[in-house]
């Protein structure tokens, strides 16, 4: 154990250590850009909800543009809505309304923040950082629409709002008190609900009907009373106040705003796979890897390795296609992508037979993958394909004069793999 001078344990300096270690480590904060009242409600839903989920995945909240390395910006469209990431390029991509929007849109938006440029990390001085607690509210009041509005007030007084254990300057705890709500504030998450009747903050809210929010004026005198003294809180603005540079779109997608073009840099991808290959005489397990390097969606170059191991009496065959190509990827929803490909090398055979005999012979191969990916979250997709080719000729082994071993030229298989991508920087 680390012992000062005295011989008593240096806690303070491992919790300052620590601290540290954890602001170096947790990511830059993003700014989400406020939409206006006059906007459809799945595009101001998406907005929250894009906001909690990047607190949940580990990100401060800017209150403003100036204070953050990244902006997540919500619009709509006349098909539905289109979600912007912006650093030094901007990354961008438009969803239907519908059912599955919010886990579509949420998914992508997070990628598309994590592959576009930061801008450089702000200097001066920085606002304060403030982690939200919400625990055991009374009945009538929604725990969610709660830590939204507390979130949403916070940005609104020029605070940075952090993850719980992204090591805060203070933690606003919301907890109940019979019928009451009580807003205390503390210096870490353990001294929430520490705070007797007379410290903490006593608000009377109405219940939260259908989703509704709870109204913020009610909460106004007590967050002003629990802020800083001296830590300036700017006006606040109501959402009808917006400044017009930041104002969304209600119809279309044109604006005064000029955009630095969307990112269009190549996409690596990586996957690995395992399957069954057949042939007319019989049937074999198959593993392989392909390397593609091109547009999602688009046209990439593509290089294939599959590896086909079998064995009979006296003998073992290992088959190793080495092939390059061209595919076409089409998007046809923003989770499932269609692939075509074409791909042409040659085929390693290599034998060895009883009396460890070895050898090997190598043909030209060609083949036309087809198959469909799935997307997950963090540039994972899982794809399934179907592959047909031939090499050069048939292949077929004998042992004393009878034949052991035969494959024929045609081939036909099925894999189902995990791949991995990414646009390098």
């Amino acid at each position: 154990m680390l012992m000062d001078h005295h011989g008593e344990p240096a806690t303070t300096e491992n919790g300052m250590i620590s601290a540290v270690l954890g602001l170096l480590l947790s990511p830059a904060p993003v700014y989400v850009e406020r939409v206006s009242s006059a906007d459809p409600t799945e595009t101001r839903s998406l907005r929250d909800q894009l906001m909690m989920r990047l607190l949940e995945e580990g990100y401060p909240l800017a209150p403003s543009a100036d204070q953050a390395t990244r902006t997540l910006r919500v619009e709509p469209t006349p098909g539905g809505i289109r979600v912007e990431a912006e650093g030094e390029d901007t990354l961008a991509f438009e969803v239907a309304t519908g059912p599955v929007l919010p886990l579509e849109a949420v998914h992508r938006a997070i990628e598309a923040l994590e592959e576009v440029t930061p801008r450089p990390t702000p200097q001066g001085t920085l606002p304060s950082r403030v982690a939200v607690r919400v625990d055991a509210p009374p009945a009538a009041i929604s725990p969610d629409a709660l830590r939204r509005t507390l979130v949403e007030q916070l940005l609104e007084r020029h605070r940075t709002v952090v993850p719980l254990d992204a090591e805060p300057d203070q933690v606003l705890c919301a907890e109940g008190r019979g019928e009451a709500l009580a807003l205390s504030r503390a210096d870490e998450a353990d001294g929430c609900g520490l705070a007797s009747d007379l410290q903490a903050k006593l608000v009377g809210l109405e219940p939260v009907e259908s989703g509704r929010e709870p109204d913020p004026l009610a909460l106004d005198s007590s967050l002003d009373a629990l802020l800083s003294p001296d830590e300036p809180a700017p006006r606040r603005t109501t959402s009808s106040e917006r400044p017009a540079s930041t104002m969304a779109p209600s119809a279309s997608l044109t604006d005064d705003r000029t955009l630095e073009p969307p990112r269009r840099g190549p996409a690596v991808r990586i996957g690995a796979r395992t399957g069954v290959y057949g042939r007319m005489t019989a049937a074999d397990a198959a593993v392989g890897t392909t390397l593609r390097v091109g547009g999602e969606p688009g046209p990439a170059g593509l290089f294939d390795v599959l590896m086909v191991p079998s064995s009979a009496p006296d003998i073992s065959i290992f088959e190793t296609s080495i092939s390059g190509g061209f595919g076409w990827m089409f998007e046809v929803s923003p989770v499932v992508a269609l692939h075509a490909q074409a791909l042409g090398g040659v085929l390693v055979h290599r034998y060895r037979q009883r009396g460890a005999r070895t050898g090997h012979r190598v043909d030209w191969t060609a083949e036309l993958p087809l198959g469909a990916s799935f997307r997950l979250p963090r540039g994972l997709r899982i794809e399934l394909t179907l592959r047909a080719g031939r090499s050069a000729r048939d292949r077929e082994h004998r042992v004393d004069d009878v034949a052991v071993w035969s494959r024929t030229a045609w081939r036909i298989g099925a894999s189902v793999g995990l791949s991995y991508g990414w646009r390098p920087r």
